[in-house]
């Protein structure tokens, strides 16, 4: 999206793209989202039931909710942007968000701002400390304004 962005000269979008990279390399693997196979049942005009495989998305339950509307945000963009992002070999399974709980546990050592205030208001003062804050702040960026190129 960055070179999207460049091709085109918009700079508000090259900003959030190239913020975007920042935040997810800071964030590290561990903050994107937990997946699991599953199977369900759809029912088709004709009455037909059929099976059809999926990727739930879990709920990471200490990840701040910004985190959640941002990858939403970007799958979307993958969707649209059919001439940026090329699928090679198998067709990628649905992706469904649910409502079930991952049994991820926090990644230490991130930003205070990248886990959930409700979360951590439940914490005890040894289990914050387990989470070894990161010293560096990091504000979280409104995006909703931006619509993408």
């Amino acid at each position: 999206m960055v070179d999207v962005c460049l091709a085109h000269e918009d700079e508000k979008g090259l900003d959030f793209w190239r913020w975007t990279l920042h935040l997810l390399d800071r964030a590290g693997h561990e903050f994107m989202s937990d997946e699991e196979d599953a199977t369900i049942l759809e029912e088709s005009s004709s009455q037909r039931v059929a099976s059809k495989l999926v990727k739930q998305v879990l709920l990471l339950k200490w990840r701040h909710p910004y985190f959640n509307n941002l990858c939403q945000f970007i799958d979307a963009t993958i969707d649209i942007e059919a001439t940026v992002f090329h699928r090679a070999g198998h067709a990628s399974l649905e992706r469904v968000r649910v409502t079930k709980e991952s049994t991820w546990p926090p990644p230490p050592g991130r930003p205070k701002s990248f886990f959930s205030p409700v979360y951590l208001s439940s914490l005890q003062i040894y289990q914050k400390s387990a989470l070894m804050f990161d010293e560096k702040d990091f504000p979280l960026r409104a995006f909703e304004g931006y619509t993408g190129t």
